[in-house]
């Protein structure tokens, strides 16, 4: 199953709060989507699930218009956008079946499958009002899975929840990827949890696609090496006066606290390792370090202040 985005963008009057967003989603994977408070990532769900109208540009699902032909463009996906208003009073079998529209015995056989596997199948016939956070939540994706969908959307999954309901979540969303295909698309704002998760990454900052494709290679495509030395300021400028003479390549050096960091690659160790001892530097640690993605999410995102 696929998800592509052609040219998408979204005004609201003279407000552009998507501009002009390509992108491929493809079979089997988790992918992330992040980006700062009111970067238009909702905006980016409610258009792929053809819940707003694009101002330019279109959304195909599986070769289906998500707009045009919104029937068959949804008829596998589930998404849980900003978490389901579920009914208090009701059951979750009763609150499953309303939202989810699904019937018959295909339908029945998969909720109870799902319900096993997400350990709710013995409270299906309690209140919805009665669930704790972790328990409605696990609802949420439940209902996004119904009746048959084989990619879904979920919207800050781990909004409200403890350490353990955020570890229990990530490790749902994990395992059901890895058991039955099933794609996933998820939005958050824990950029540590998206790393573990993650296979693919999306950054939108202002509107704008910053970033997209698979995550370990995005977070390696700024390789740095890490280095302490007894003398780290004058070892700072010396580096420095390296890059101006053209000995090393044009990178950014930071020194700080925990040493300094150059923005080069695994081949210029020895370089820099040889040009810090015939100068009389005690080299004590050197090492490519990989970044996370949170140092990555900082630096495509400086400084742009966005449509939205």
């Amino acid at each position: 199953m696929s998800v592509e985005c052609f040219c998408l963008t979204k005004r609201y009057g003279r407000r552009v709060v998507l501009d002009d967003v390509s992108l491929e989603i493809n079979d089997g994977g988790v992918t992330g989507l992040i980006g700062p408070n009111g970067a238009g990532k909702s905006t980016l769900i409610k258009l792929i699930t053809g819940l707003i109208w694009p101002t330019e540009g279109f959304v195909l699902v599986d070769g289906f218009d998500a707009h045009r032909e919104h029937t068959k463009a949804m008829r596998r996906i589930g998404a849980v956008i900003e978490w389901p208003a579920f009914i208090p009073d009701l059951s979750a079998r009763a609150n499953l079946d309303i939202f989810s529209g699904g019937h018959g015995r295909a339908y029945r056989e998969k909720r109870a499958e799902i319900l096993r596997f997400m350990e709710l199948e013995s409270v299906l016939d309690r209140k919805v009002g009665s669930f704790s956070t972790g328990m409605r939540q696990r609802l949420g994706i439940t209902l996004a899975l119904l009746p048959d969908s084989e990619f879904i959307i979920l919207d800050e999954p781990t909004n409200g929840l403890d350490p353990a309901g955020i570890v229990e979540i990530r490790q749902i969303i994990r395992e059901y990827n890895r058991q039955f295909g099933v794609s996933v698309m998820v939005s958050s704002h824990l950029l540590s949890e998206v790393e573990q998760i993650c296979d693919h990454l999306i950054l939108i900052d202002g509107g704008r696609l910053k970033a997209w494709g698979e995550i370990g290679e995005l977070l390696d495509s700024r390789p740095r090496l890490r280095l302490r030395t007894d003398r780290p300021e004058s070892a700072a400028a010396l580096l420095r006066r390296a890059v101006a003479g053209n000995v090393l390549p044009p990178c950014g050096i930071e020194n700080g606290p925990d040493g300094i960091l150059l923005e080069l690659g695994e081949s210029c160790a020895g370089a820099v390792n040889r040009l810090l001892v015939e100068n009389g530097f005690n080299v004590t640690h050197l090492a490519v370090e990989r970044q996370t993605l949170e140092n990555f999410f900082l630096k495509e995102t400086a400084g742009d202040n966005g449509h939205a």
